[in-house]
């Protein structure tokens, strides 16, 4: 139960301190300043500065931290709940600002003098957790890839493009696809005008199996038979990319 509570108040800010003062109180009931100070090992003015800050968070009532109050207690744990929750809607929100702000913010980043950053990514769960992340780093904008549908969703499977797709769309991303012909891009190319996409066939090139996929400042090279993914954060890099993408994307008119 301690432990419930601890972790609660850590994830609205509660310092050490505030609670163990929350926790004490909770067990004990209605204490004096003198018993808390005494079990916390802390002094009395110090009891009530607590008591002020979790005055603050809204978890103690106001005015229990006077001199004169004979006792103080904590509000009931169903108000920490309230808060708690309250906290994680806020997070929530602010984390869409910056999925949607996220392009802007990369495209705004200026590198200058600092190396490229580069990760290696191996095994199928890193795969698809940055399959995932790189439509939420290009939230509003455009993604382009080029290389082979068939190759990579084999690996994925469709059910995970039908996910990305799907998230993709809740967050407005356009994909400009050119791609190698098969059965897949065949059936991707059918669904383009409901799934913002724009398909182009690759018939000038030598098959490969892998993907590079380009977005903001970076640049992802899918390897699908390893599996592994390499990941570049580079706006040089990829813009050299992008200028070549753009060439054979006219190519493929």
């Amino acid at each position: 139960m301690q432990e419930v509570v601890s972790d609660s108040l850590r994830k609205i800010g509660a310092s050490e301190k505030e609670i163990a003062l929350y926790t004490l109180s909770l067990q004990n009931g209605p204490s004096s300043i003198a018993t808390l100070a005494t079990q916390l090992g802390v002094s009395r003015p110090q009891v009530y500065k607590l008591i002020g800050d979790l005055e603050k968070r809204g978890l103690a009532q106001p005015g229990t931290r006077k001199r004169f109050s004979r006792t103080f207690t904590v509000e009931s744990p169903s108000k920490l709940q309230d808060l708690l929750r309250k906290h994680e809607e806020s997070v929530t929100q602010t984390d869409q600002r910056l999925t949607f702000s996220m392009p802007d913010l990369l495209a705004a980043y200026q590198q200058g003098a600092l190396p490229a950053t580069v990760r290696i990514l191996q095994g199928k769960d890193q795969f698809l957790k940055v399959f995932f992340q790189c439509v939420e780093e290009a939230a509003n904008k455009e993604i382009c890839v080029i290389g082979s549908a068939k190759d990579f969703i084999a690996f994925i499977s469709w059910a995970e493009e039908r996910r990305w797709i799907a998230t993709r769309l809740k967050l407005n991303v356009k994909l400009r696809a050119l791609l190698f012909t098969s059965e897949d891009t065949e059936t991707l190319a059918k669904a383009d005008a409901k799934e913002l996409r724009e398909t182009r066939m690759l018939r000038e090139m030598e098959p490969f199996s892998s993907l590079i996929m380009t977005y903001a400042n970076k640049t992802i090279l899918w390897q699908p038979n390893a599996p592994m993914a390499i990941q570049i954060e580079d706006g040089y890099i990829t813009k050299m990319m992008q200028s070549i993408y753009g060439v054979l994307w006219e190519r493929a008119k």
